[in-house]
């Protein structure tokens, strides 16, 4: 709420520190729960319409299956270009990123043996198309789409690649 009022009485120009939350629907929710998100992101350049910031989104995952998987924890630093249209409220933005997680998988018991935890690990890059509108001069609905292209690894060397779609929806502030 301090935030909020700082910040209410900047122009949209001025304002070059954002912060938001956001929920997730993502395509591969087999072993976690949608996660959650928070962003922050600060502008480094600003040509007339055009902004470009560095930023950093987390992502939290609660995991479907405690007793064989740990909750995990996502992070995503990025640059973002984005582009406030003429004498509007909407704000359209293109980031690009790096992704890395890990987590514990916990095998079961399976007969006399049991088999030795697992750290995954995975990685790959973003790409990450998006709308905001500003509902206040400071407070804005975020929507995107994240697409991460990871490869994933185990401490046994297993691997594997995959695709996967994080759709976003949020709030933020702007100061």
């Amino acid at each position: 709420l301090l935030l909020v009022t700082i910040s209410y009485g900047q122009r949209q120009e001025t304002k070059k520190i954002q912060f938001g939350v956001s929920y997730t629907v993502t395509n591969n929710s087999i072993i976690f729960n949608n996660p959650f998100s928070a962003y922050a992101s600060y502008r480094l350049k600003k040509w007339d319409k055009l902004d470009i910031s560095a930023g950093f989104r987390t992502f939290y995952y609660n995991s479907d299956r405690p007793e064989n998987f740990t909750n995990k924890w996502g992070f995503n630093p990025n640059i973002c270009a984005s582009h406030n249209l003429k004498d509007s409220k909407l704000n359209i933005y293109f980031s690009l990123g790096y992704y890395f997680d890990s987590y514990v998988f916990k095998p079961s018991i399976s007969g006399t043996m049991q088999n030795p935890n697992q750290d995954v690990v995975s990685n790959g890059f973003t790409m990450t198309p998006g709308l905001k509108y500003f509902l206040l001069s400071n407070v804005y609905f975020d929507t995107n789409l994240t697409l991460l292209n990871a490869k994933t690894k185990d401490n046994l060397n297993m691997t594997s690649s995959s695709n996967n779609t994080f759709l976003n929806f949020g709030l933020g502030v702007a100061f």
